[in-house]
């Protein structure tokens, strides 16, 4: 038909993203927030008398809403000038349609738009989602090298406990850049979101990790999401003291994102304790942690990391969070000089590790001046 669009040309550079299929490779792509420029190339005959009767319009698979969404433009003419700052829109094909009588039959332009993530693949976060949730290893959850484990233990319960709200969120995190469970929305910054993708030998092989952290891609997309979201000095990277996980962030994080309506935290920071204990004393902390997990709450413990490592070092304080998984068995027997018997054991999630694996924490069982000296308190939550 004279006058009716053939083709659409771009005339705006794309950017390099994953190729989303294992390979570590890349592929070019459309990227949120930027402005691209489109013209018409070429026409079926002549171009028409009138240019401003060139319509544009989008069209994409919706994720979120699962469904096709056209979505017409004002601009008319010959050439149009859009910028993505739909954040649905992001690891999908974007279709372009430019035309003057019919929409289904005139010119179409295809372009992949990256994930909001671009250089992580989404081929294996998603992987590591359906490791974590479907084939039960919400314990794969590890902040390798950072400062994050308080973040590790949020989202490993998250994963335990809600594995189909901690996939959509994972996935709407990755995909987006942004993402909202219960009252609580993540929205890392740009430093967050462009973190680069590499590959490291393991003993079982490449692994692709998040680069600077060797942390998995997931792992990083949500812990360090999330961090950055309350402290947006938290870069995304090792920085040490702008990733630790003060304790109002946990308890914080466990009412507004986990959902936890009853969240009490209760002595999770002493780092001067007395020099001696009695039995008594040890009974009553050790009774009283095993109530709670008794009464159904969940138990985050602020500990030294020493209490969960095979060698105790008295010389410096290593705060760490780990998830409380049994309750605490304390074998004791006194004796006229000290104790005959004194065996505590329990097991904890931390550091990727499973709470009920052969290589589970504790790896072996401590003495009560073990515990007490490296024990600090607990936010419990149900």
């Amino acid at each position: 038909m004279d006058g009716a669009v053939k083709e659409i040309e771009l005339l705006t550079a794309l950017d390099l993203g994953s190729a989303n299929n294992k390979s570590g490779k890349t592929q070019q792509g459309m990227i949120f927030g930027n402005t691209y420029h489109f013209r018409v190339k070429s026409y079926v005959k002549n171009p028409p008398n009138n240019l401003s009767t060139i319509k544009w319009m989008i069209k994409y698979e919706s994720p979120s809403q699962n469904k096709w969404l056209e979505i017409p433009l004002t601009a008319k003419g010959n050439s149009i000038k859009i910028t993505l700052n739909d954040e649905d829109m992001c690891g999908c094909f974007i279709y372009l349609r430019a035309y003057v009588y019919n929409k289904e039959k005139e010119a179409e332009y295809k372009e992949w738009k990256h994930n909001r993530f671009k250089w992580f693949d989404s081929m294996i976060v998603e992987n590591e989602i359906i490791e974590r949730t479907d084939n039960g290893k919400p314990w794969l959850i590890d902040q390798s090298g950072t400062s994050l484990c308080g973040m590790a233990c949020i989202f490993y319960l998250f994963a335990k406990e809600q594995p189909d709200a901690y996939k959509k969120f994972a996935n709407e995190l990755f995909r987006t850049g942004v993402a909202t469970v219960n009252s609580y929305t993540v929205k890392p910054s740009i430093e967050v979101v462009e973190k680069e993708m590499i590959a490291i030998r393991t003993t079982k092989g490449i692994k692709f990790v998040a680069k600077g952290t060797g942390m998995s891609l997931v792992d990083y997309i949500t812990m360090a999401s999330t961090r950055n979201t309350d402290n947006s000095s938290y870069k995304g990277g090792d920085e040490a003291f702008h990733a630790i996980n003060w304790p109002p962030l946990m308890t914080s994080l466990s009412e507004n994102l986990l959902g936890y309506k009853d969240v009490v935290s209760k002595g999770v920071y002493n780092s001067v304790k007395p020099l001696a204990y009695t039995s008594l004393d040890v009974k009553n902390k050790i009774d009283d942690i095993n109530a709670q997990l008794k009464a159904g709450y969940r138990l985050i413990l602020m500990i030294d990391s020493d209490l969960i490592d095979d060698i105790w070092d008295t010389k410096d304080f290593d705060l760490h969070w780990v998830v409380l998984e049994t309750p605490i068995i304390w074998n004791y027997v006194p004796g006229l000089l000290g104790s005959k018997v004194d065996e505590i054991d329990f097991s904890v999630y931390s550091w990727g590790t499973d709470p009920f694996g052969s290589s589970k924490y504790l790896r072996k069982k401590i003495t009560s001046n073990h515990f007490m000296n490296n024990y600090n308190g607990y936010i419990k939550a149900k």
